[in-house]
């Protein structure tokens, strides 16, 4: 028995040794983490008074930034992904305020209808829900609109259509000009400047519709052949236009309505018979007093006297393919001649394409115009 005590005395006195080593060691070890604190402690108050330069800056600045970071308006940015303006507010919470309260940064909206289905209803909701967010942030700006795929009708489209009153710039591209027969197109748009309408179908010939007839600030249109057969545009108050695959009478039917035009850019279609439909073989010259610059696009098979029958007596600036020089004799000097001397105009740049003429001979000609150019 008293064996039995002794070995428990011992074992203890053993473990008692232990634990004094132990406590010596995690004295020892708090010690120097005590220095080591002593040491890390002005270091990191040091890292924490440092401001990084980026976040000293004015709210106002870091907003130019983050405009700076996407397409110069009115393109638009997408609506997700690493490009949008969401990417902004997923940085830090301060980016996110400056972001949220910035309007310029959510004004340029895109929507892609034709990738958005009635039977993809999540995305659809889910894109209704964005579209929702980027009105109400951008909210009071003027809104840039592009659509793919424009269909008045679609829950998606009836959101923009909305606020309508806002939009600025206007880009479309459509199936066909039916889409364009929507009463929404007839509320004011006070704020609209420039619309563009492309259409993927074939052209079929109806009623020509009239749109953006309560839009004062309209200034700059894009058209196809399809939506100058489909639509009425406002024409006497525009001041540049953009006029693609149209035949030569086409043209004309609308420059003898648009005498406010500065620029105008002409993409004629290739083809000797027209289709039929309003205001066909206008006759006679037409006048675009205010015609400072004209572009025309094709290259073959277009109506050679398109050019001697419009008067623009301010034109500045001339470019056009050769061919439309050479009726109707093969010398394209005589009858720039013409042109110039029937429009009285004083031309400051001439570019010629598809010149088979030399450069020298243009320039021997017209010596008064300074700038002659021959891609």
């Amino acid at each position: 028995m008293l064996d039995f005590m002794e070995a428990d005395r011992a074992f203890l006195a053993e473990q008692d040794a232990k634990i004094l080593d132990l406590e010596a060691q995690i004295a020892a070890l708090q010690s120097s983490i005590s220095e080591l604190q002593a040491v890390k402690q002005p270091v990191q108050q040091r890292l924490d008074s440092y401001q990084y330069p980026v976040l000293t800056l004015p709210n106002e600045i870091v907003g130019e930034i983050f405009l700076r970071f996407l397409p110069p308006y009115p393109e638009p940015p997408p609506l997700t992904g690493i490009l949008s303006p969401t990417s902004l507010t997923q940085i830090c919470r301060e980016w996110r305020n400056i972001a949220l309260s910035t309007p310029a940064l959510w004004r340029a909206i895109q929507v892609d209808q034709a990738a958005v289905t009635t039977y993809e209803w999540l995305r659809a909701e889910y894109t209704a829900s964005l579209l929702h967010l980027w009105l109400k942030r951008s909210s009071p700006y003027p809104l840039s609109i592009c659509v793919v795929d424009f269909d008045p009708s679609t829950p998606l489209l009836s959101i923009l259509l909305h606020h309508q009153a806002r939009w600025e710039h206007f880009e479309a591209t459509c199936k066909n000009a039916r889409v364009l027969g929507n009463p929404a197109l007839d509320a004011p748009m006070p704020l609209l400047r420039t619309c563009s309408f492309h259409f993927t179908t074939e052209l079929s010939v109806g009623p020509k519709r009239s749109i953006f007839q309560d839009a004062p600030l309209l200034r700059t249109v894009s058209l196809d052949e399809c939506g100058t057969l489909s639509v009425a545009l406002p024409w006497s108050q525009l001041t540049s236009l953009n006029l693609r695959c149209l035949y030569s009478e086409e043209c004309m039917s609308i420059f003898q309505h648009a005498s406010h035009l500065v620029h105008c850019t002409i993409d004629l279609w290739d083809g000797s018979e027209a289709p039929q439909g309003d205001d066909k073989h206008a006759q006679g010259d037409v006048v675009l007093p205010r015609l400072e610059t004209l572009v025309i696009l094709s290259s073959s098979d277009t109506d050679p006297e398109f050019l001697s029958r419009i008067i623009m007596p301010a034109l500045l600036h001339l470019e056009l393919p050769e061919v439309f020089l050479t009726w109707p004799e093969d010398d394209p000097v005589p009858y720039l001649k013409e042109l110039l001397a029937k429009s009285g105009c004083q031309l400051q740049e001439l570019q010629i394409s598809y010149a088979s003429a030399p450069e020298s001979l243009y320039r021997s000609a017209f010596p008064s115009i300074p700038s002659i150019v021959l891609p």
